[in-house]
């Protein structure tokens, strides 16, 4: 079933065109990397999709009450809060459920109604659901996962550097599990065991992923479809990174050899055409 629905989006910047009349779906359980060269429009493309840019033209439809998660390096953050408590913003929706329960018992305790005590009950369940008990554990295993002790769990966000922060905001990101998470170069100010407990992460996730990297190696390994930006158009192909830029050797060589054979039909055309133009009894099926 697919999430996003992508359909006749064309995109340009002064004379430069990104792609024209594209197409592609996102399906349920897809991990899809988005490759191209530099200047092809992939973080663009992230834009137009998170509502941040608007396309030329073009149609993109979100499957709705999707719960959807963007690696936004550059979000707004409250002054003076610190790592740990910006990572239990995650969870916000469940700390005021909790906060709403506490408010419920004590009008309780004035009014002894038996409907708030069942609200709250209900309530004390879905938190239980959600893992509410198991936040600080949740938490405390992607700090360690992405290796964030180094910075300091009460270390304000706005005495970080660049790097730190970004490493931050994706440990928000990925505690938020969201239906649909967006990662614009996750692995930038990784080191080599963040990026495979991050690869780990992602081949457990049951969500869907879009990714922009270019680390193929780490692209190939949580990745089962792939979306490549070139010449104007956005093809999709299946499989992991590997495969699918087989996929694409392949059809760039069946095309050349179609244009080679085009080419052969062409020449012997206007060597028949140039032979016979002249001829009286031939004219006609030259012109």
């Amino acid at each position: 079933m697919a999430l996003l629905e992508i359909s006749g989006l064309s995109m340009a910047y002064a004379e430069k065109t990104l792609y024209e009349d594209a197409a592609f779906e996102l399906q349920a359980g897809e991990h899809m990397g988005i490759v191209g060269q530099n200047g092809a429009g992939k973080s663009t493309l992230i834009k137009i999709i998170t509502g941040q840019e608007l396309p030329l033209s073009g149609k993109i439809e979100w499957q709705k009450g999707l719960k959807v998660g963007y690696l936004d390096q550059y979000a707004e953050i409250p002054e003076g809060m610190t790592l740990v408590d910006f990572l239990h913003t995650a969870y916000q929706d469940l700390y005021d459920k909790q906060d709403r329960i506490t408010e419920l018992y004590n009008e309780y305790a004035e009014s002894l109604s038996d409907k708030l005590l069942e609200r709250a009950g209900r309530m004390q369940e879905e938190l239980d659901a959600a893992g509410f008990y198991d936040v600080d554990t949740k938490i405390e295993r992607v700090i360690s996962g992405l290796g964030l002790e180094a910075i300091g769990r009460t270390r304000a966000l706005e005495a970080m550097s660049g790097g730190q922060r970004a490493k931050v905001i994706l440990a928000k990101l990925l505690l938020e599990n969201d239906d649909v998470i967006i990662l614009d170069e996750p692995t930038n100010y990784l080191d080599v065991a963040h990026i495979e407990w991050l690869e780990d992460f992602l081949q457990s996730f049951e969500g869907s992923a879009m990714i922009i990297s270019h680390d193929f190696d780490f692209l190939d390994k949580v990745t089962n479809a792939i979306i490549d930006l070139s010449f104007g158009k956005i093809t999709k192909f299946r499989g992991s990174f590997k495969k699918a830029m087989r996929q694409k050797d392949e059809r760039a060589e069946q095309q050349l050899r179609q244009y080679e054979k085009q080419q052969g039909e062409i020449e012997k055309a206007q060597k028949f055409i140039a032979k016979n133009k002249a001829r009286a009894s031939t004219s006609k099926q030259a012109k």
